[in-house]
């Protein structure tokens, strides 16, 4: 698979993609490592999800970010590209970790004045400290990370965008981590700290600030690192723009550039009928079948799917990938039927408000390598759950991304995010918040 080898690997972004972030101009490393004498500085905390940190959250239910990466530089690193960007793995850099599942790290550095960087894709904080020998252990204040977009602070978020929703109130999740304004329990509007943190479209209409004039016009695309598709109880408006190849093309390109989507159950047509080959929907909504030239963006469809399932719930979901799964096993809140609070089981927990499955995960190939051999994406499950009284819907999975030729990476989720207005978040709540992070981390190896 296409994907990230999280031990070893962090972002660097190409020249011809954007200004590097990591060092100084020329991506070399300027720290140097002297842990082996004795005398250097021991840095150490947790890492918080923004507005999810110590003092935030109530008490017991704060929400860590595990492989956020943790280094330090003596030159400020470069700012994150303000808009779409293609952004490779490389080493980390000298003496650089990745937290744990539970948020934490330690990091021993030589004294001296640097820049403590700690990130995860496009979320990060950058501050300047004396470090001194001996152990400093960083507040949560310091080590959360920031919902706003204001490098002249060192505080960075991804530049984001969303269709409104029908049913899927993905935006009450994206406020509850400090996106826009709330009042109380739902999202009010998108002013933050400094002016509009989240860009809102509509599914219907066809003018300025709609879903048809956002996917006819790829510069308007690319202002966003990662652009949300929740469930609309009725995709018509936008049917037969998503059988014109042109549109296509330009989801295509976008994600190729280094776009992320998220997608989820009903609005999967979306993603379904660009990237038709890579997942096979089977619930009743028929599934898109098709073919596309990843290099010149066009392609054919010889069935046009419309991902519109039946409800069901999963009372066995799981998270089948491993980092995610003990990332979720520690922690404590809400569930969804009853509010209960408790610790969850990764093994087994509720899933609500799914409206399809999905019934195949296809390797597809998406390019050549340098010696000319082919390269194939595999689809990725991160959480499976069954759909009771359905012949074959047993354990299927029901969240997956995959990644097409270039840098980008989509989501698809087979289930809506946020239903109603409750305090915390869910199981599969906190699932969007970890799997928005994780594809918009870097791309390992990419197809360009």
């Amino acid at each position: 698979m296409a994907t990230l080898t999280r031990a070893l690997l962090v972002a660097f972004v190409f020249a011809a993609c954007g200004p590097s972030g990591r060092g100084d101009d020329t991506g070399g490393d300027d720290t140097n490592v002297d842990a082996h004498t004795g005398n250097f500085a021991t840095l150490s905390g947790k890492v918080w999800a923004p507005n999810q940190g110590p003092g935030q959250a109530p008490v017991g239910q704060e929400i860590p970010v595990a492989g956020a990466l943790v280094y330090v530089t003596q030159n400020r690193p470069a700012p994150i590209p303000d808009q779409v960007y293609c952004e490779q793995c490389v080493e980390t850099p000298n003496g650089g970790v990745l937290t744990g599942a539970d948020g934490s790290f330690t990091l021993d550095v030589t004294p001296g004045r640097y820049w403590v960087v700690i990130e995860k894709g496009q979320f990060r904080i950058e501050s300047e400290y004396d470090l001194q020998a001996g152990a400093l252990q960083l507040t949560s204040q310091q080590t959360t990370l920031p919902s706003v977009w204001d490098p002249e602070t060192g505080r960075f978020m991804p530049r984001m965008a969303m269709a409104q929703g029908t049913n899927d109130n993905i935006e009450d999740i994206l406020g509850k981590l400090g996106v826009g304004t709330m009042a109380g329990n739902s999202f009010s509007n998108p002013a933050g700290e400094k002016g509009p943190e989240l860009d809102i479209y509509q599914y219907s209409g066809t003018g300025t600030g709609t879903v048809t004039d956002l996917l006819s016009n790829i510069d308007t695309m690319r202002q966003y690192h990662i652009i949300f598709f929740p469930c609309a109880t009725s995709m018509g408006g936008i049917n037969t723009l998503l059988q014109d190849q042109n549109i296509l093309a330009n989801i295509r390109r976008y994600v190729s550039e280094g776009g992320k989507l998220y997608v989820t159950d009903w609005s999967g047509e979306l993603a379904d009928r660009a990237f038709p080959q890579q997942i096979e929907l089977g619930d009743d909504g028929a599934d898109s079948v098709g073919t596309y030239d990843p290099a010149a963006f066009t392609g054919s469809l010889t069935t046009m799917g419309d991902a519109d399932g039946g409800l069901y719930e999963a009372s066995d979901g799981k998270a089948v990938d491993t980092e995610l799964n003990q990332w979720l096993g520690l922690q404590s809140g809400p569930t969804e039927n009853g509010g209960t609070v408790g610790m969850y089981n990764a093994n087994a927990f509720e899933v609500t408000d799914l409206w399809n499955w999905i019934k195949k995960l296809t390797p597809v190939q998406i390019g050549v390598d340098d010696m000319g051999m082919p390269v194939y994406d595999t689809p990725k499950a991160w959480v499976t759950g069954s759909k009771p009284g359905t012949s074959g819907a047993t354990n299927r999975p029901i969240a997956v991304t995959y990644e097409p030729t270039g840098c980008g990476k989509v989501l698809y989720t087979a289930f809506q995010t946020a239903g109603s207005d409750h305090v915390g978040l869910y199981p599969q709540e906190r699932v969007l918040l970890y799997l928005i992070m994780e594809i918009t981390t870097c791309s390992n190896n990419p197809i360009l």
